[in-house]
């Protein structure tokens, strides 16, 4: 009597999400970077947010049984990760800017790590590169990658990552991480608000859903830095910064549900003073709404760097709003004088 063949499981299907809106300068090598992952499981999902360019051209020519495209009407960037996240079949979500790009075994080496860890999500390295330059090229921050490292403690990773333990923080960008869908499902989808922030809150509830961080040593995430830095995370309108403070009171909610430790409100305290140094001189009830949060939170004496040595002599002898102050004078002069 023959013994009975036990089932070969097939290998999970990842699914990579894509948001496109007017980048066809980029979008042909982003969908190329993705195709070429050496995880062959993988499907692609590109969502047009009614790009006013010839995005949605470029995309179509990669269209094929694995490659998926929706338009939706424009509404940001988060929505088109959400409508992605309808549409993905996989066990394991790839989010991918349009102007980025992945190295060929980034996903195979960080599902390999996750399906030895249940329920944990899975971190690369990110290589900084200008946008007219090869990505290999770029750098990676060797202080960045100090905030990467394997932890079953999720809390503590993103109190160290927010610097709620000594004042030192850093972030993440989107296209590092590798996420079981079931964890996504668990934190809940992307804050369709608006936010140059959008990312930061959705990671905070994925982090904190998930049981730990597996770090991917080898491979890399490589991130377009634009001149003048002409991007969402840039954005300093007062609907974005409006944006990034409601990010911070989601983020709030979430991590001291988790933990209403002195550390988790100093993080929370950190972020809302980063976000004081933008709006300090240009929105006085945001200004007065953020100088609240950090009374609430406990205080810190955290203070980010504002300038050269000048501005930061400044600061130390007079404090940061005479610091903001002459940092401003000096743009204002400059400007003039141009």
């Amino acid at each position: 009597m023959t013994k009975a063949l036990m089932p070969v499981s097939s290998p999970p299907l990842v699914s990579i999400i894509i948001p496109l809106y007017n980048a066809e300068a980029y979008i042909g090598d982003t969908i190329q970077s993705a195709l070429n992952q050496t995880w062959l499981n993988k499907e692609i999902i590109i969502v047009n947010d009614s790009s006013a360019d010839n995005s949605l051209a470029v995309a179509n020519q990669f269209t094929a049984g694995n490659v998926k495209i929706f338009t939706q009407p424009n509404s940001g960037a988060s929505v088109a990760r959400n409508y992605g996240l309808k549409e993905a079949k996989g066990q394991y979500i790839q989010f991918l800017d349009a102007d980025d790009l992945l190295s060929p075994d980034k996903i195979k080496e960080q599902v390999e790590l996750l399906l030895q860890h249940p329920g944990k999500i899975s971190v690369c390295k990110t290589m900084h590169f200008p946008g007219d330059k090869k990505p290999q090229e770029g750098t990676v921050s060797a202080y960045e990658e100090s905030f990467l490292y394997d932890t079953d403690n999720p809390v503590g990773f993103l109190i160290k990552l927010y610097g709620g333990y000594d004042n030192r923080g850093s972030m993440i960008q989107t296209n590092a991480w590798l996420t079981p869908a079931e964890v996504i499902k668990k934190a809940g989808h992307w804050s369709e608000f608006y936010s140059p922030d959008d990312d930061g809150e959705f990671f905070c509830r994925v982090i904190l859903a998930s049981k730990g961080i597996i770090y991917s040593t080898g491979s890399y995430n490589y991130y377009r830095k634009h001149p003048g830095n002409q991007s969402l995370a840039g954005n300093k309108s007062s609907k974005g910064l409006q944006g990034k403070f409601r990010s911070l009171q989601l983020k709030k909610e979430s991590l001291l549900k988790a933990t209403d430790s002195p550390a988790a409100k100093n993080a929370l305290a950190n972020g809302a003073m980063g976000l004081l140094m933008e709006t300090y001189l240009t929105d006085k009830p945001l200004t007065t709404q953020l100088l609240n949060f950090v009374k609430e939170m406990g205080g810190t004496s955290y203070v980010p760097q504002l300038g050269g040595k000048q501005i930061e002599l400044v600061k130390k002898l007079f404090g940061w709003r005479a610091a903001l102050k002459l940092r401003q004078l000096i743009s204002q002069f400059t400007a003039n004088k141009a």
